[in-house]
C-alpha cells in the first residue's frame, strides 16, 4: 500500500509524505515524479517496518534525492528497522538524503 499525504509546517512549508509500507517501487517512483513536477521540493517516504530494500527501491530513492536536492529542497527516509537504516549508511546512501528511525524524527523542525 503507498499512501500520499501532505503537511503543513508553518505558513507556507508544505512536506509531501509518501507511506509506503507494501507497494511497487515502479508505483512510488511515479508518484515521486508527481509530486516533484508540481513543485514540491521537500518529501518524506516512510518505509515503516518494511523488510527489504530493492535495488530498484534504492535506485529510486537516491534520484529522487539527487533531483530534490539539485532543486534545494530534501528527501527524507524512515524506516523502523535498524537493519534497512544500516543498509542506507553501508550503501552510502545517507549521505544523499536524510535517513530516521520515526515519521516524527524526520519532520522535527532543524535547529
Amino acid at each position: 500500500m503507498i499512501e500520499i499525504s501532505h503537511q503543513t509546517e508553518g505558513p507556507t512549508a508544505a512536506v509531501v509524505i509518501v507511506e509506503m509500507t507494501r507497494g511497487s517501487t515502479t508505483e512510488l517512483a511515479r508518484l515521486l515524479r508527481g509530486a516533484i513536477g508540481s513543485g514540491q521540493v521537500d518529501v518524506v517516504v516512510d518505509l515503516g517496518g518494511r523488510l527489504d530494500a530493492s535495488s530498484d527501491l534504492l535506485s529510486v530513492l537516491h534520484r529522487c534525492g539527487g533531483q530534490l536536492r539539485a532543486l534545494g529542497g530534501t528527501l527524507s527516509v524512515v524506516s523502523t528497522r535498524a537493519e534497512l537504516r544500516r543498509l542506507f549508511d553501508v550503501t552510502l546512501l545517507s549521505q544523499g538524503f536524510a535517513v530516521y528511525a520515526s515519521r516524527d524524527e524526520a519532520l522535527r523542525p532543524s535547529a
